[in-house]
């Protein structure tokens, strides 16, 4: 995501797909299914950065903190698009080129919410 380094996105990404706050042992565990699991010390230090930069809040429990993300994925990635529409000098043709290769069901969400009509989840 853009932003946020490799390993940054992947702890993001683990605490997206979590319904509860996550201690740094969880996220260690979480990050480990590659062959090459990030040191405890490391994934602290990413997730304090995460913390600093505002992409996770963190709650104190006990004498360590949990985290929980402090927007959506869909925030966040909307955060990233506006960023990227602000920054072009023609937005409107960014968005026309992205309908244009929007698949059936993008299209078909985004008609759903412009129309007002429910969630695109």
């Amino acid at each position: 995501m853009k932003g946020l380094g490799a390993l940054e996105s992947q702890v993001m990404a683990v605490l997206w797909e979590s319904a509860d706050a996550l201690s740094v042992h969880d996220l260690v565990a979480g990050l480990g299914t590659d062959e090459r699991v990030p040191a405890y010390t490391t994934v602290l230090t990413v997730v304090t950065h995460l913390w600093e930069k505002g992409w996770v809040r963190r709650e104190k429990v006990g004498r360590s903190y949990r985290y929980r993300p402090s927007r959506t994925r869909a925030e966040a990635t909307t955060d990233l698009l506006r960023e990227i529409l602000d920054e072009s000098p023609d937005a409107p043709a960014v968005l026309l080129h992205l309908a244009r290769t929007a698949s059936a069901r993008e299209v078909e969400a985004l008609r759903r919410g412009l129309s007002g009509g429910g969630s695109t989840a």
